[in-house]
């Protein structure tokens, strides 16, 4: 890549060196990186990766470090989700198929 942004994608909010760094940390190390950011801009990066899926997990972490009011303000309502689910574990989606998919069964005759 070329650093460059892709149309209608929203920029990130921090270095790609930093978001890389959180990527690999473990909890602890993540709320440390996390903490040395400024609520705006550690909301703002919550909620960007909260817009992608494969960053949610990253997303909770971040959230658990901000309140209710900057995430609000960094993603609207999606932040309010965002603040009540990074509390709740349970509310948290996995990355399990909600539903099953069924086998192929072949037609018998008779």
């Amino acid at each position: 890549m070329n650093g460059r942004p892709i149309a209608n994608e929203a920029p990130c909010p921090v270095p790609l060196e930093m978001l890389s760094l959180l990527l690999r940390a473990d909890a602890a190390n993540t709320e440390t990186i996390a903490m040395s950011l400024p609520v705006p801009q550690r909301a703002a990066l919550a909620a960007f990766c909260y817009n992608r899926r494969h960053l949610r997990d990253l997303a909770f972490r971040l959230a658990l470090h901000c309140d209710d009011r900057s995430l609000v303000r960094a993603a609207g309502t999606v932040g309010i989700v965002l603040y009540e689910q990074s509390r709740d574990p349970a509310g948290q989606e996995d990355d399990q198929p909600r539903h099953r998919t069924k086998g192929i069964s072949l037609a018998r005759r008779a």
